[in-house]
């Protein structure tokens, strides 16, 4: 009898499992179109990636990456993670070099049933970093899209903070309450 209930057990997990996996792989291939597989798989999976590229002079593993909706860490130490929640809206990323702020990046999610890809290609001129970002998917709208940049002083202070269109053209807070 005991034999028995452990065989049962152990027959609805492999077939929980095996139910489970193939969920996802069908769920990968439908993540942008507009179904119920796709409503329920994008609550439990993160399909959206993020990746950061940096130029030769500089060393990936200073670079921090958050993600200021959900709050978690989608990149650290040279490696990405998982953390990106599709929902819609405005999403901000907080790029941190050498633990200090360096720039937020945002734009507007129109869809949040479908993902996206993101690419920070980070490169640095005369000692300030400088980031390109590159969004790729269905969604990927450089709409009400913008930088954040955060300047310190020699003492690390923190200065002043520009506002930076998609063509990097920079906004000061002072011109744009004129």
């Amino acid at each position: 009898m005991r034999k028995k209930k452990n065989l049962i057990i152990i027959t609805v997990l492999i077939i929980g499992i095996l139910c489970f996996c193939s969920f996802k792989y069908y769920a990968e291939k439908v993540k942008d179109k507009y179904c119920l597989t796709t409503q329920i798989s994008s609550r439990i999976f993160d399909f959206n990636t993020f990746e950061v590229e940096v130029d030769e002079n500089l060393k990936i593993s200073d670079f921090k990456v958050i993600n200021q909706n959900s709050g978690n860490t989608i990149f650290e130490k040279g490696k990405s993670r998982k953390g990106i929640v599709n929902d819609y809206g405005h999403r901000f990323f907080e790029l941190y070099y050498k633990n200090r702020k360096e720039y937020e990046i945002g734009h507007f999610i129109t869809d949040n049933w479908v993902t996206n890809d993101y690419k920070l290609k980070l490169s640095e001129i005369d000692g300030k970093i400088f980031p390109e970002f590159i969004i790729t998917g269905k969604n990927a709208s450089y709409y009400d899209f913008c930088y954040k940049r955060f300047e310190y002083n020699k003492q690390g202070k923190l200065e002043r903070i520009s506002f930076l269109s998609f063509d990097k053209k920079v906004y000061n807070v002072e011109e744009m309450t004129e």
